[in-house]
C-alpha cells in the first residue's frame, strides 16, 4: 500500500509469505510502479530476522534495488497506524475466505479495485485513493546495480555460512547475504560494516563478532568507565 495516497497496490492470495512467494508480487509491483524510496513493514519473519543485521532474503532485495528499510518498533502496531486500519477495513474478506486460491484472487482483486476506485476515504478529503496516487519515476532495474564502495573501504564476500573473513579469523554476519558483497570503512576508531547503503552493525575486532551499533557504543563506554 501507497502510505501517501492509501492506494492499494496489491493484494494477493499465496500460499505462503515464504520469499519464493512474496519476492515476485514485489517484483511485478516494482516493474509496473516503479521502485519506493523507502518501504516500511513490522518485525515480521518475511522483513525481519532475530540477528544482529535482522536481515532476510527479501530485504536483501530490497537493498540491493536502493529502498531504505523501515521498521517499525517491536509491539508498537501503531507505527504503521494506516495499514492496520487498513487490516480492519479488510477483516471480512479474511472471516469469509473462498473455496480455493483462484477463487480468493478473485475476490480479492474485486476489492482492491473498489477500495483504490470507489471507496471515499476520510483523510484524503473523501477522494478516492485513485485521485491521489502517482506512480515512481524510478524505473525498476532490469539487473540490480553492484554495491559501490571506495576503494579504501575493506570489501568482502560473505561465504555461504554467513561469514566473512577479517584480520585471519572469521566475523558471522547473515546467511541472507551469501555471495554477497559487503564492505568494512573505519568509522569513529571502529569498523563499521555495510551492505549498499544499509548499515549492518560494527566489527568488535576482540571478539572478532559483528554488533549492533548501539552495543558498540555501550561497550565504549564502559570500558572507558572501567579503572
Amino acid at each position: 500500500m501507497d502510505a501517501s495516497s492509501r492506494y492499494l497496490l496489491a493484494l494477493e492470495a499465496t500460499g505462503s509469505t515464504a520469499d519464493d512467494e512474496a519476492w515476485p508480487v514485489f517484483e511485478r509491483l516494482f516493474e509496473e510502479h516503479g521502485l519506493p524510496d523507502r518501504l516500511r513493514s513490522d518485525n515480521g519473519p518475511l522483513f525481519a530476522s532475530a540477528g544482529v543485521t535482522g536481515l532476510t532474503q527479501l530485504a536483501v532485495h530490497f537493498i540491493k534495488l536502493g529502498i531504505t528499510l523501515e521498521r517499525i518498533a517491536p509491539g508498537k502496531p501503531q507505527q504503521n497506524g494506516r495499514h492496520e486500519r487498513f487490516h480492519l477495513t479488510m477483516l471480512p474478506l479474511a472471516e469469509a475466505p473462498q473455496a480455493d486460491r483462484t477463487a480468493q484472487g478473485q475476490t480479492f482483486e474485486a476489492f482492491r479495485h473498489a477500495y483504490n476506485e470507489e471507496r471515499p476515504h476520510e483523510a484524503l478529503a473523501m477522494d478516492t485513493p485513485a485521485q491521489h496516487y502517482r506512480a515512481s519515476t524510478r524505473a525498476m532495474p532490469t539487473t540490480p546495480p553492484e554495491p559501490d564502495y571506495p576503494a579504501q573501504a575493506a570489501a568482502r564476500s560473505v561465504r555461504h555460512d554467513g561469514e566473512i573473513r577479517r584480520n585471519g579469523g572469521l566475523v558471522h554476519v547473515s546467511k541472507a547475504l551469501a555471495g554477497e558483497a559487503v564492505a568494512a570503512e573505519t568509522e569513529d576508531g571502529e569498523w563499521a560494516l555495510r551492505f549498499h547503503a544499509h548499515p549492518l552493525g560494527i566489527i568488535d575486532t576482540r571478539r572478532m563478532k559483528l554488533v549492533r551499533r548501539s552495543a558498540a557504543g555501550c561497550l565504549r563506554h564502559c570500558c572507558r568507565a572501567t579503572p
